[in-house]
């Protein structure tokens, strides 16, 4: 290996271990998020409308995407030189194809930022992430994730995620359904809203009586004042405290009955907007917890961004120049492996031919190079991250087809390192692994 690929191996490393932003871009909020080595901590939430007058071809409103870019650009003015990462999620995944990709083009060319629009799996895979190894219990944990237009809900055991349900609703639909729930006190009844949550619910073969409720409710709970109680369960600091289902029940009555919106909004002067789902997404926690016998409730700050920034990639397939920069792609290979990504191609590390125009390694004999190639664009397909091992900029031929047919299919592309190629900074990518 040369002392300019170790240089940039090197480079790659720092990169990682640096500071970086991350950005969550829900159905009505933005939120940015500070990574450092030893923790992720909120540097702002906004909300913005972009649920109104949304429509899967025409894409998100006008005045809702300028307030977007807006933001985006405020938030690069005041972290010059800072990698930023977003993670799109509910409202974008009901984009038409074409508009999605259009979209993505324009959100590129007006920012350099690759939009990401992360499936529900991986939402679910990122909330996994957040939380597992927190509680180790010998029974299962039902892990809430309650988004603006979706909800979440993991069964654990252990580090392993027994059973997944994807929900199609969210706050979002909750405020549409009831448009009165944010009268100064609630013009709709607590019981009345769960009873709509209830007839939606899928069940659950597993029965759980604890439950890890994410998404910023820690705080919430702490400004609303509700009858947290110091956690007994597992020591954590991120997760002091624990609320029953009987006091959760109590306080949500109050919060609909007799406080009202002006107190919330008061708790929150940063982001007052924010507590207008606080009602929502509490009946709607309400009626899962009811749903599943919860008994003991775990509020978490802790969300999609805590999961990506301890785990960003499930399951990648790298593409380069594997003649000429095979222990560059061995080295980012076996980074990602030992921080548990899943690298689908290529399979194998012992090559038969290193050097040779078309590299097999051991574990490949016999295979044609159209048969292993189709492999490769097969693995593209199955990955959410296509990253490209380019260092100092170089990027094979091979590669380019690849980077193509990933293009096509809108998968996310990574770029080690800022390719030479003019039109392939062109291109809706992220740079830096």
């Amino acid at each position: 290996m040369t002392f300019k690929t170790c240089a940039a191996i090197i480079g790659i490393i720092e990169k990682v271990m640096n500071t970086k932003l991350l950005i969550d871009i829900g159905s009505s909020t933005v939120k940015v998020y500070k990574q450092t080595p030893k923790s992720v901590s909120l540097l702002l939430a906004r909300s913005i409308p972009f649920k109104t007058d949304f429509d899967p071809v025409k894409g998100i409103a006008e005045s809702a995407k300028n307030e977007l870019y807006e933001l985006i650009a405020e938030v690069k003015d005041k972290n010059p030189d800072t990698p930023i990462k977003l993670f799109a999620t509910a409202l974008y995944r009901k984009l038409e194809p074409e508009t999605r990709k259009s979209f993505i083009d324009e959100f590129f060319m007006r920012t350099g930022l690759y939009f990401n629009i992360i499936s529900q799996e991986l939402e679910s895979f990122y909330l996994q992430v957040a939380l597992v190894g927190k509680y180790e219990t010998d029974k299962p944990v039902l892990l809430i994730n309650i988004g603006g237009g979706s909800t979440e809900l993991v069964v654990m055991y252990g580090k392993e995620a027994i059973e997944t349900k994807n929900v199609d609703l969210g706050v979002g639909t909750i405020l549409t359904e009831f448009s009165n729930i944010n009268d100064a006190k609630a013009g709709v009844s607590l019981d009345r809203v769960k009873q709509f949550v209830l007839d939606k619910l899928p069940s659950l073969e597993n029965r759980v009586d604890t439950a890890l409720y994410s998404g910023g409710e820690l705080n919430y709970m702490q400004l609303a004042k509700y009858e947290l109680k110091p956690n007994k369960l597992f020591k954590d600091t991120d997760h002091p405290s624990v609320i029953s289902l009987k006091d959760f029940s109590v306080k949500n009555e109050e919060v609909f009955e007799k406080i009202t919106l002006k107190e919330l909004e008061d708790m929150m002067p940063d982001n007052p907007s924010w507590m207008h789902g606080a009602r929502a997404c509490s009946a709607l926690a309400q009626a899962i917890c009811e749903k599943y016998g919860i008994e003991t409730i775990v509020p978490s700050n802790s969300n999609l961004v805590n999961g990506a920034a301890r785990q960003e990639f499930r399951r990648v397939t790298l593409s380069g120049s594997f003649r000429k920069h095979l222990d560059y792609i061995l080295k980012v290979r076996k980074a990602l492996v030992e921080n548990g990504v899943e690298v689908l191609s290529p399979r194998f590390t012992e090559p038969k031919n290193p050097g040779e125009e078309f590299v097999v390694f051991s574990g490949e004999e016999g295979m044609k190079p159209l048969e292993l190639e189709r492999h490769h664009l097969d693995s593209i397909e199955k990955c959410d991250a296509l990253i490209i091992c380019d260092p100092e900029g170089y990027v094979g031929a091979s590669a380019l087809i690849e980077i193509g047919y990933a293009q096509a299919l809108g998968k996310k592309i990574v770029f080690a390192e800022k390719p030479e190629e003019f039109m392939l900074n062109t291109l809706p990518a992220e740079f830096g692994i």
